[in-house]
């Protein structure tokens, strides 16, 4: 994983397939991928928190095209 976006959860189309997401936020993203070097974004702590857990790894995912979708709820639910 490379870059990790939040505040997925609202959208918008425009009818054609295209889809933007109003509230969505870089939560970090990786330079380098042969010595990751990793840089935290994101406003809020939880996106950071995010971010930093995921960045540099890899993850089964559903794509659909360049960017893949995962969900987090589940290591949310881990961590807790």
């Amino acid at each position: 994983m490379v870059a990790v976006l939040t505040g997925l959860g609202r959208w918008e189309s425009n009818g054609r397939g295209r889809h933007a997401f109003p509230d969505a936020v870089l939560a970090g993203y990786v330079t380098d991928l042969v010595q990751p070097v990793v840089h935290l974004t994101a406003p809020s702590a939880a996106d950071r928190r995010t971010a930093e857990l995921l960045l540099g790894s890899r993850l089964p995912s559903h794509s659909g095209g360049p960017i893949a979708y995962v969900s987090t709820r589940n290591a949310d639910r881990e961590g807790s």
